[in-house]
Formats: structure tokens, sequence, C-alpha cells
């Protein structure tokens, strides 16, 4: 199925495959950052890489080095420079090979160059955000590079974009925040400064991080299976019928509007619809920025990377504190550095709250934001929670975003003499009977008020988990005291803990905002949250309206037990994964007789057996009663009804089901055979997508819906009361996948 898919990339979206084109090429070309005006990184070995025709070779000239490389049979190519010095005279470069062809790239300076990447914050421009700063931006040894955003379904060796020079034209079309940090380098290190841009809006960190890592993070994983099961759904055929219908109802919108638009007046007409890309293709899916943005710049040595991301991922902030670390690690293998990485928190936004202890994800994921830059070596953090716009996810002011990174940029990476570098951080605490004291970093000659008024915006709890608002006291230059009369003996404090904590103002001598913290270790409300929860967490609360109890909470398994010595139970997001080298059931803790039950089932590639049991009876190492089933070994039919106990199918027929006297077997069997023979019940069950079955048990009649549609409809006599069970069929090494279990007992 996935080879299929990458030929259908290839076809559909070539643009997009540049590494995987059959043509070979005959001309000698360069990769796009190495172009005119670039800027190439001191002090570390760089490539210079491109295409050329296969098996020639090449040649690359520039500041007294002749690297001599060869093109390999598909004709790409790459050489290394040796370290370079510091230049900010104009340099060329050349590139030849033995066909006679030759290349210069001129105006290339020597410096320090930094990624700047991440969403829409990052993305700003400084025309966007009508910074007037644009118009003193004529700055020569600044050198601006805009990736062009695009993505790819595997890892690209080049990208799209130019190198330019500083000017206030191309200054007003380059992220705002990489300019003003770019600018200040500029000022105080007297140095050429090379700036790339690879920031997408409204993009998840997951898509500016390779597969190859996420598949190496736990918490990554159920939103990598629900990616892939967008991928076995999605069929060019079916997209294509998609854009048709979709086209039609804009032809037909499009010619109302125009009709019944006023004399003399031009309506607003709808955009024309586009077909369906696969989802590896999708911005969103993992890995599919990095292939194509971010990949082709792990050969370009580079001093360092500022972010400013996570708006996208606030829903499932939690998950956060692994992906962002992983992001980290992946990007600084790749490139063979641990260069330093410097982080924006996300801004103060929305509504203020004013309650205390008000969940937040927005908030979760700031805190998760302030505990990677400190456990992550090499890396910091720019706070911003006094300078957002509680309307507006894109706050104006990013000349204060940009000075804050290069305040880290300059103390840490760069050994400036800078006494006050960053936001006050916590750094400990202690319990005091009745109070805690909190002790914080990077405070400079002392902590303090902002506006010289009491502190705000501290929060503390006993352990009852319950926060109520405190008192704060600066009671030495890097501590303070948080107390209140409600709480007694106090075990817990928050400070600044809201999306837009309105009042915080905490800040160090050098008037940088302290950082959102807690002192706790208490679950977070993002906890257990991912990308394929959403709907999960509707349907559940859909479900229990309609009095249906959940049997699977993503977290953990309390309502479920294993009968067998053996057998693999992984609890993945919203779903049970089951895993075993032979047949092996999970059977719930409580029996029902009377009941309805659904539940959703993915069943893994190949001959495979969905398995739902009901009214089942348990002994060691063995389960058995009714099972629900499609049969997995010549796929006579989509789902049928199987009992154990018997070891023979009830429905369709086959000398199994009770109170049927033998002489009428042959005409149940030939009825049930008629039944199964339908296309609308052979093809009821879905091969690649999730499965919902519906069962209802009332005394001895059995009802099973197999997505929608009923496929078995009898009466069979047996113990009207048992456990469910979910089961594993046995096929070595597969994984079968259930998720949205709910459980109705009938009166």
């Amino acid at each position: 199925m996935k080879n299929c898919l990458l030929i259908v990339l290839l076809v559909i979206f070539p643009a997009s495959c540049h590494a995987q084109q059959e043509s070979k090429p005959k001309t000698l070309t360069l990769a796009a950052p190495i172009a005119d005006h670039m800027v190439f990184q001191h002090g570390s070995p760089t490539n210079v890489w491109g295409t050329a025709q296969p098996e020639s070779s090449v040649t690359v000239s520039f500041a007294g080095q002749d690297v001599q490389t060869s093109a390999d049979a598909n004709g790409a190519w790459s050489a290394t420079l040796k370290p370079l010095s510091i230049s900010a005279e104009p340099g060329s470069l050349t590139v030849s090979d033995s066909n006679g062809n030759k290349i210069s790239v001129e105006d290339i300076l020597v410096g320090e160059v930094w990624m700047c990447s991440g969403q829409s914050n990052m993305a700003w421009t400084l025309s966007r955000v009508k910074d007037p700063a644009v118009e003193q931006a004529n700055l020569a040894s600044v050198r601006l590079f805009k990736t062009l955003s695009k993505t790819a379904a595997t890892i690209q060796s080049d990208c799209e974009g130019s190198w330019k020079v500083c000017t206030p034209e191309s200054a007003a079309q380059f992220s705002a925040v990489g300019y003003h940090f770019g600018r200040e380098l500029s000022e105080s290190l007297d140095v050429p400064i090379g700036l790339i841009d690879t920031s997408w809006g409204g993009k998840r960190v997951e898509a500016y991080t390779s597969v190859e890592k996420l598949k190496t993070v736990s918490k990554a994983k159920p939103l990598l299976m629900a990616w892939e099961d967008r991928v076995d759904r999605y069929s060019v055929a079916k997209a294509k019928k998609n854009l048709a219908n979709a086209v039609k109802k804009w032809e037909q919108k499009r010619e109302k509007m125009i009709a019944e638009a006023p004399a003399g007046e031009n309506p607003k007409l709808p955009r024309k619809p586009k077909l369906q890309v696969p989802p590896q293709l999708i911005p969103k899916y993992p890995g599919s920025i990095f292939n194509q943005k971010i990949a082709p710049w792990t050969r370009y040595a580079i001093a360092g990377t500022i972010w400013y991301q996570g708006e996208s991922n606030s829903k499932c902030a939690a998950e956060y504190e692994s992906l962002l670390p992983a992001l980290i690690e992946d990007w600084r293998s790749r490139w063979g550095s641990e260069f330093p990485f410097y982080m924006v928190q996300l801004a103060n936004y929305r509504k203020p709250s004013t309650e205390p202890g008000t969940p937040d994800d927005w908030a979760e994921l700031q805190a998760i934001q302030t505990k990677v830059s400190q456990t992550v070596p090499r890396c910091g953090i720019a706070v911003i929670n006094d300078i957002g716009d509680a309307r507006n996810i894109h706050p104006a002011n990013k000349r204060d975003v940009g000075h804050r990174l290069a305040l880290l940029a300059l103390k840490q990476h760069y050994g400036k003499d800078i006494k006050v570098f960053a936001s006050p951080l916590y750094k400990s605490h202690k319990i005091k009977n009745d109070h805690i004291e909190v002790t914080f970093e990077h405070v400079g000659s002392g902590l303090q008020a902002r506006d010289k008024k009491n502190l705000e915006r501290f929060e503390i709890a006993g352990e009852d988990q319950n926060w109520h608002w405190a008192k704060a006291e600066i009671v030495s230059s890097d501590s303070i005291r948080v107390s209140s009369s409600d709480v007694p003996q106090p075990v817990a404090v928050r400070y600044a803990w809201a999306a837009n904590p309105k009042g915080a103002n905490l800040v160090n001598s050098a008037g940088l905002p302290a950082s959102i913290f807690r002192t706790d270790d208490w679950p977070l409300s993002t906890e257990g949250y991912t990308i394929s929860t959403n709907d999960s967490q509707k349907l559940a609360t859909k479900m229990a309206e309609a009095g249906y109890e959940s049997l699977i909470d993503g977290k953990e398994l309390s309502q479920w037990r294993n009968p067998y010595d053996y057998g693999e139970v992984e609890v993945v997001g919203n779903e049970i994964h089951l895993k075993a080298n032979k047949k092996f059931f999970l059977v719930t803790k409580q029996q029902v007789s009377d009941f309805e039950l659904i539940a959703d089932i993915k069943l893994p590639k190949g001959k495979a057996n969905s398995g739902i049991m009901f009214r089942c009876h348990v002994e060691p190492n063995k389960v058995y009663g009714y099972q629900a089933e499609c049969d997995g070994s010549d796929r006579c039919w989509s789902a049928g009804l199987y009992d154990e106990g018997r070891r023979s199918w009830v429905w369709p027929v086959k000398k199994g089901r009770s109170k049927i006297k033998l002489e009428d077997f042959a005409k149940y069997e030939k009825e049930s055979q008629a039944f199964f023979a339908q296309p609308k019940i052979r093809n009821a069950l879905k091969r690649n997508d999730w499965n919902r079955y519906k069962i209802t048990c009332v005394g001895s009649k059995i009802t099973i819906e197999l997505n929608g549609v009923k496929v078995t409809d009898i009466e069979d006599e047996t113990d009207a009361k048992g456990y469910i069970g979910i089961q594993h069929h046995g096929e070595k090494g597969q994984t079968y996948r259930f998720r949205n279990i709910f459980l109705k007992q009938l009166e």
C-alpha cells in the first residue's frame, strides 16, 4: 500500500520530490543555498552540493581551497570545505566539472549563520507587523534567505529560495523576529550575519522533525498512527471524485453569486477547489516540513537556531515535553553539531483568567517550554508574557522578542559581558511551616515588582490540590516567600499560570519578566491528549449522555484483565493495542447479560480475524464464548458470529447453531451463504480503516452491525451472562488496535 502510494506521489507531485526524479542531470547545477550573496559559517566544515552528469568529477574552489569530488550514479555530488575564517570581504566560489561546465557564485561572506524557524509568530514579516525599523534596514553585511514553504514525502537534498542582501525591500518580507535578532548580532559582533527563515505558520512541532526520530519517541506513537490511518484511507481515485463533485458545486455557487450580484458590483467569489493531496504532503504531517524545508540545510553549517513555535501544539501540551527535545536532538544529530537552541515562550494571549487553579493548556505549554530550556543543554528561553495581545495571537512587538533572543546568544554563545541576559527562572523551593520560599536564577541585582506594587499572580495549594491566590513577598535578592491564610500547610506554588496572567509583575533588575513556573508535579490537564484525542473525547461525552459507559480512558486498563500468562497489552493514546504470537484475549472485570456494545477495531494487514468477544467465559489461559468476526482465511464474508466454545460458526450456519434440527441445516446453510453473498454485506468490512461494531444482546436474540450494516440478526441459545473480550488472533508480530469501546447495560 505505502509503496504504491509513493509511486502516486512521484507521478502526481514531482515538484515535491526532486531527489526521486528518474531523469538524470546533464548539466552542472548548485543547490539553492549555494548562491550569490550567501554567508558561510566560519570555523566549521561546510558543504557545497548540487547535481552533474553521473560519474563526472566536480571541483569546488573557494578561499584558497580546491576540493574535488565525483557525482554518483544519479548525478548527486557534495564537497566539504574546511573551516573558514571570518571575512566581510566579498568572495567568489567556482564549481567546475570534467565536462567543461563552470558556475561562479559571487558576493560571498563568511560569518555567523542562524536558522530562524517555527510557526507564524516567527514567520510574520516586518511589513506585516508594520515595523518602522524596516526603513533603516540597509545592512550590507546581513544576508537573508527565505525558504519557500513546500512539503515532501521523503527527505530532500534541495529547497527553494534565494539569498538577498538586507535592504528595506528584502527585510520587509523577512521574519521580523529573525531580523531584529540578526541586526543586534551584527551590531554587537561586527561580523557578517546570515539568517535562514524556515518557518511556516500554523504548523505543529512534529512536522519539523524527521519521522525516523519521532518513531523513537513513545508519546509520538499515537499521532504517528493517527496519520498512518489517514494514509491508509487515502485514495487518488476518491480524491479525484471528490474534486469533481466539489468543482461542480463551486461552479453552481459561482454562477448564482454572479447572477444575483447587484448591477455594477463584482461579488467576492469562492476559491476553486483543489485536488486533495496525499496525507504525506499535508504540512502538518509528521516530517513533511522537515523533509523539504529543514533537511536540505543540514548540509550547511550554522551557528545555532532560534525557535518560536508551540501555539499549534498547546491542546496537546503534555506531549510537547517529549516532542520539543526530540526536535532539538534530531536537528543537532543531523547537523553533527551541539549548536545552541534558543526558544521563545508563548506570549500572553486570550481573556485573562480570574480564578486560581484554572486548567490552561496554553500555560502548560509555556511551562514545558521553560522546563525544556532548563533541562536540555545549550538552550535558553526568551520570556514574553508581558508584550502579548489578549485579542491577537500575533503580537506586533517583535523587536523585543528578537532583542531577548539576542541577549541569550550574545551572552551564552558569544561570551559577551552582559550582566542580565535572561528572565528570572524558577530554581528551587523550600516548604517552611505555613509558607513556601522560592528561589530564582537570572535575577541581576535583585528581584522586584515591575510597577513597584505588591506581587501578583502567585497561587498556593495544600495536599488537597485546591489553589488559592497567595501573598508573595521578596525576602532576598533571589527569593520570594509565598503564603495564604487559606492554606496553613502549603505544599505547592504556581506563578503566572494562565494563558494571559494579567497582573503578573515579577521582574529582575533589567526589567525582564519572570517565567511561569510550578513546584508541583501533579497531572496536567493535557495529559494523554493527542491530535487523535479530540474526536474520541467528543464521542465519549456524547455516549455518556446516552447512557453508555466507556471501557477505555486512554491512560490505563482499570476495567480490563489479562487471563493469560502471555500476550502484550499497550495503551497508546485512546487505543488498546494487543500483540501476541498466538490467540490471546483481554477481558473485562465485570460480567454483563443484556447489553449493547459499541467498539472500534483496526485489523493488521494480511490475514486477520476481527476479535470482539461477548458473553464469554474465562478459565486460566482460555477464553470462550461468542465472537463477532470476519473470516480472515478466505474472505468469504465480512462478519459473522462464531462460538469459541462449540468451535463452530453460528452465522453463517456451519452446524454450530443451537435449536436447529439436523435436517434443517442445509436450509439454513443455504440461506446464510446467500445472505453473505450480498455485496453490501461482503463489503461491510474495511480492511485499511477502522471498523465500528455494534453488538446487541437481549435474551437469546443477538444482533451485530458492522459499520452501520446489519450482518447478524438471529436467536441462539447460550448462557446469558458473561464477559466482554477483545482478541488478538495470533498473527505473529501484528498489532490489533481497539478504541471507543462503550457498554450500555439494558434492563
